[in-house]
């Protein structure tokens, strides 16, 4: 059996710079599966490199010097963000990329890009009533497992995506505020939570059904900044 050199779950950040691009195209889908391998949960992978706006021709992808420059290689600008997402990332979004083309070849277009993509939302679906509120400013989003998110309303989220969505240091905390239920509900007596549907969260699931009580502030500036 053939023994990586890098352990499973063993590595914080992978970084690439420019790279990728010159593996053999059939190699590429394993290629990203093994940076995700190698991740830990939470970990990250920041990728640079060259994509172009078209698929490249046959003539660009048969010639020697252009394979060297980094060209004839060159992914796809929207096949590149599916080959993270196919392999499991969550997350990915383009940090950087050039206003002006670096180079093209018979019409097609080259530019370098920088993404980033995070591990880790394997695992059980547990139901703990919490929810987040997305704060906009778009009416809606949907996440990359078809969570639909609505501006301003109650979302209820199982325990992992919850801590996906909160946490300071991933890709969507500063979307989110995050609403934990009042009650803790332990993780060895949480219920599956069907993740395959999107729904609100009533308040009453966060504060429980005996929640009566009257708290009035005295403080009279009520909306200060």
């Amino acid at each position: 059996k053939e023994q990586p050199l890098i352990p499973d779950n063993s590595v914080d950040v992978v970084i690439s710079n420019c790279v990728l691009n010159l593996v053999r195209p059939q190699d590429k889908e394993k290629l990203f599966s093994e940076i995700y391998r190698v991740l830990k949960r939470g970990g990250r992978a920041v990728i640079s490199d060259i994509v172009c706006d078209e698929d490249p021709t046959p003539d660009i992808i048969n010639d020697p010097e252009l394979w060297s420059g980094c060209i004839a290689g060159a992914f796809r600008e929207d096949v590149f963000l599916k080959m993270f997402e196919n392999a499991g990332f969550y997350g990915v979004e383009i940090l950087k990329r050039q206003e002006k083309p670096w180079q093209v070849i018979d019409g097609i277009e080259f530019n370098s890009v920088t993404v980033r993509a995070f591990k880790g939302k394997e695992g059980e679906c547990l139901e703990r009533n919490q929810a987040v509120i997305y704060k906009g400013p778009w009416k809606k989003v949907v996440d990359d497992d078809g969570h639909t998110l609505y501006r301003g309303q109650r979302m209820a989220v199982c325990d992992k995506i919850f801590k996906i969505y909160t946490d300071e240091n991933g890709p969507y905390h500063q979307d989110f505020l995050p609403v934990e239920p009042y009650t803790n509900i332990p993780l060895n007596s949480a219920q599956q939570f069907d993740c395959r549907r999107s729904k609100n969260r009533h308040p009453k699931e966060t504060k429980g059904l005996d929640y009566r009580i009257t708290s009035i502030n005295d403080n009279t500036d009520c909306c200060s900044p």
